[in-house]
């Protein structure tokens, strides 16, 4: 007869115990693995995962659009795909009331402050321009239109220029200043090199006496030189800057920019070119920022250079404002305000 073994509960208790401690330490090795390779994007600030998925708001600069709430941009920023906080590893040397913004490589080409000439021509297409017709605009106070059937312009200049207008009719009861050109292609005929930006405005007058003419800085037309940087404008093409520019000097054309960058540029009788290379030259994030006092705000201004080799990580205050556009060469000019 066979012998019976008796079943011993006490080894398999000991074996189910093992095998549990073991089932929890692989759960936990698992899991912290999953978390090590989920945070090791965030070192890498080019990772295409290392942001959350914020991006540039828009509300009246538009990097296509322009500032919108707290984190802004406009015909500049648009173009910015996400926020990287200063909690992660790749901020960890921005000092902490800041956090990095990803700028793709083409954003460079876009915004507000791009300069166009014959070294830098416009890459910009219609696409790019957020525009709108002159003639049909909503805002528009009594000035003739040129063409009035095809005049375009980037939207958030035409809403600038026709408060500036409505300004000036107001204060001077001349309604001889005509909008003779906007955007036009480049190499167009009539096209200024900055015609391709949307952002260009080519001025002349039809004359209560009968006919036409060149505008002139003279009454009553100068008091639309003398006010226009209020509105974001300043004359594209000074007297004595045509080896700067590239051209002649005129008063037919004049140039959004925005504020604060139109005051300081007429204050100081800068043309683009040279407020553009102070920037790049003397005001560097991390080294310095131009600081510009306005009744409504203080602005800071800084300049950031484009990486390269793709995408730029570009750093922006945490609080207030701020508004970001390329320069058409080789960086990034950030506007902040409101903090």
């Amino acid at each position: 007869m066979a012998k019976r073994r008796r079943i011993r509960w006490d080894r398999i208790t000991v074996a189910a115990a093992v095998l549990l401690v073991l089932i929890f330490l692989l759960g936990s090795c698992m899991r912290g693995c999953g978390e090590e390779k989920d945070n090791s994007s965030l070192t890498d600030p080019k990772s295409p995962g290392s942001a959350a998925a914020g991006s540039s708001g828009a509300a009246s600069s538009g990097a296509s659009s322009e500032p919108g709430a707290a984190v802004s941009a406009g015909a500049d920023s648009a173009s910015a795909s996400s926020v990287l906080t200063p909690e992660s590893s790749a901020a960890a040397a921005l000092p902490s009331d800041y956090q990095y913004v990803t700028m793709l490589a083409d954003a460079v080409h876009k915004g507000k402050l791009v300069l166009v000439n014959s070294s830098n021509p416009s890459t910009l297409t219609k696409e790019d321009l957020d525009l709108e017709q002159v003639y049909y605009s909503q805002d528009r106070p009594d000035y003739e239109v040129s063409y009035s059937g095809h005049t375009t312009l980037n939207k958030t200049a035409l809403s600038e220029f026709n408060r500036l207008m409505r300004a000036y009719i107001t204060e001077t009861d001349n309604t001889e200043i005509m909008f003779n050109y906007g955007y036009l292609e480049t190499g167009k005929e009539k096209s200024n090199p900055e015609s391709a930006t949307a952002l260009d405005i080519q001025l002349h007058l039809k004359l209560a006496a009968g006919g036409y003419s060149y505008i002139s800085n003279t009454k009553p037309y100068s008091w639309l030189f003398d006010h226009m940087a209020d509105y974001g404008f300043i004359l594209r093409y000074p007297d004595g800057k045509t080896d700067l520019t590239g051209e002649r000097g005129t008063f037919t054309a004049i140039r959004y920019v925005g504020l604060p960058h139109a005051k300081y540029i007429a204050e100081n009788d800068l043309c683009l070119e040279e407020y553009l290379t102070m920037l790049r030259d003397t005001y560097v994030f991390g080294k310095n920022m131009l600081t510009y006092t306005t009744d409504a705000d203080t602005y800071k201004i800084y300049y950031v250079p484009a990486d390269s080799g793709g995408d730029t990580m570009v750093p922006v205050p945490n609080e207030g404002m701020w508004e970001i556009s390329g320069n058409n060469i080789d960086g990034f000019i950030v506007t902040t305000y409101g903090g």
